[in-house]
């Protein structure tokens, strides 16, 4: 391989986020080559699959299902790992085509909003996809921001197929005429989603939830939540049994209402005499957003226990029992990360 080969960029590349951390897939190839699959974490340093792959959706199907099954966090800390050791010869060269990009244009890529017009073209694109399982842009919106700030970690393969309305075939890519079309609406989506996990990792939160307004010629104009309401209840669905101790808490279940009375079927015996006005339905929107502040804060320390846990179960091979825990608690690891109790 020469320093001046010609490397081919897939459009299928593109970022994911997840309990705190953000990676840029990268795929590529030399001419005549098979794809070479690469992650590269905030720090920029590469984890790179030892196997070609024949196709560039297969590339990106196998990072999809390494993350889903090893946590997206082990890819940050297996490859400094690696890094320390030695640079294979192929990175470097790789590397050194590469020109490096401004700080700020890298966080845009990863996790920078989508502009309006952006926002524009992918309503306009979902509303003309010939399906009629396919969401809406604020029911997409709605239920990316369940995924962003649920219990569980939800991987693409899981939910990309619901936003297409492709449940039956769990097929991952928009349908398009071409891969570069394909590429640019799940790079829209993507980017979507991780601006809004990006939003909630700020301190204090940033939310911004998208929907529409309908005007009544004889009462003015409203807000109108109800098809965001039912993206998030369709968020929910995903993982239903894990979403359950928060419906089942008092608190939970009050921030939870005005969502299930605009975006469930039968939320409650009074949901009709609740939601039949334009005014009642503007009201019970203006109090979604609290509603998901809270419920990020509800789940927020079960994410973050078992991103512990996860870590700690990658470093055991490593940490003596009788070691500080590196979750940071202060407490043996035996006695906690390395124990077979419930997450602390």
């Amino acid at each position: 391989m020469t320093d001046d080969m010609d490397i081919i960029h897939s459009p299928l590349a593109q970022t994911h986020s997840a309990d705190g951390h953000t990676l840029r897939i990268d795929i590529y190839r030399s001419t005549n080559s098979p794809w070479i699959l690469e992650v590269v974490d905030e720090g920029g340093t590469s984890t790179v699959w030892d196997d070609p792959f024949e196709t560039d959706t297969a590339a990106l199907e196998a990072a999809f299902l390494a993350i889903e099954k090893e946590g997206i966090a082990s890819f940050v800390t297996q490859a400094q790992q690696a890094a320390k050791a030695a640079e294979p010869e192929l990175l470097r060269k790789l590397e050194a085509l590469k020109p490096p990009l401004p700080l700020d244009q890298k966080v845009n890529m990863m996790i920078g909003p989508l502009s309006e017009e952006e926002l524009e073209e992918l309503d306009q694109f979902l509303l003309y996809l010939d399906n009629d399982d396919s969401m809406t842009l604020d029911t997409l919106d709605g239920f990316l921001h369940a995924i962003a700030i649920g219990p569980e970690t939800v991987m693409p393969s899981q939910w990309l197929p619901v936003v297409w309305g492709q449940q039956e075939s769990g097929g991952m890519m928009p349908p398009a005429d071409t891969l570069e079309q394909t590429n640019h609406w799940l790079g829209l989506v993507m980017r979507h989603f991780n601006s809004i996990v990006f939003g909630f990792g700020q301190n204090p939160t940033f939310v911004e939830l998208l929907w529409s307004t309908t005007e009544y010629d004889d009462q003015g104009e409203f807000e109108d939540a109800e098809m965001w309401a039912y993206g998030f209840c369709q968020g929910i669905k995903l993982t239903p049994a894990a979403w359950q101790p928060l419906l089942n808490d008092a608190r939970g279940a009050d921030w939870f209402r005005p969502i299930g009375l605009l975006g469930e079927e039968n939320f409650s015996p009074d949901q009709d005499e609740l939601t039949r006005t334009p005014v009642q339905r503007h009201a019970l929107a203006k109090q979604i957003e609290e509603s998901v502040r809270q419920i990020h804060a509800f789940w927020l320390p079960l994410r973050q226990a078992v991103a512990e846990r996860q870590q700690a179960r990658r470093l055991s091979t490593k940490v003596g029992r009788n070691e500080p825990c590196p979750c940071g608690s202060g407490k043996k690891f035996k006695k906690c990360c390395g124990a077979p109790s419930e997450l602390h």
